[in-house]
């Protein structure tokens, strides 16, 4: 008797510790599962609007902490044009038009808002050689505001604190297109190649119907 309930305890620690192990792999599993989910949400949000706010809304005011260590507004900069650019730790293109936003002059105001933390936005803005004001966002909390989510994107936002132009920015011309306020005449020029595909494709399939149609005849 005394063998069989000393193997009936060990079976029994066994199948716990088997139990404890299988528990903790699922609470990992879904904690990852929701980092997951979060960041595609983040990320991919709806496409009524994935490309920003419209021009003629007013941009919303926010206070971030900045990788110089005080606390910055955009309401600071009101009365002058400010180019917001959205950037995010570890994305290539927002490294390289870095040089090109350091050129601007003093027409314009940049400010940076990169998604990280407080010294991730640090080593990014050190490292970019970054000449202007980068601010840290955490969990796209102002990307959500400006229902913006793509990397690097830029705002145009006029002196009396309106959108006035908004766009894709991965080169030189990019940003002088933000900055011309071409971006406010249609929805950016990244919508305008997105609308020009999808018109293509749109003749692509009416070529198909045509050509199965005269086949069938």
């Amino acid at each position: 008797m005394s063998i069989l309930w000393l193997v009936s305890i060990i079976v029994l620690w066994i199948v716990v510790l088997f139990l404890g192990f299988l528990l903790l792999g699922t609470l990992r599993s879904l904690g990852l599962l929701r980092w997951r989910l979060e960041q595609l949400e983040a990320t991919t949000p709806k496409r009524l609007g994935r490309d920003g706010l419209k021009p003629g809304k007013r941009a919303p005011d926010f206070t971030l902490p900045s990788a110089s260590g005080r606390e910055v507004s955009l309401n600071e900069f009101a009365g002058r044009r400010v180019l917001l650019v959205f950037t995010q730790s570890g994305c290539s293109p927002c490294k390289k038009i870095v040089p090109e936003l350091n050129r601007l002059g003093p027409a314009e105001q940049v400010l940076v808002v990169n998604n990280g933390d407080l010294e991730a936005t640090r080593t990014w803005s050190a490292e970019a050689g970054a000449r202007f004001p980068v601010l840290a966002q955490d969990k796209f909390s102002i990307s959500k505001k400006y229902e913006a989510f793509a990397t690097p994107f830029a705002f145009l936002i006029d002196e009396k604190g309106v959108i006035a132009s908004k766009g894709i920015i991965n080169n030189p011309e990019h940003i002088r297109y933000v900055l011309s306020g071409a971006g406010g005449a249609n929805n950016g020029h990244a919508e305008a190649e997105t609308n020009r595909a999808e018109a293509g494709e749109s003749k692509v399939s009416a070529s198909l119907s045509i050509s199965k149609e005269g086949s069938h005849d």
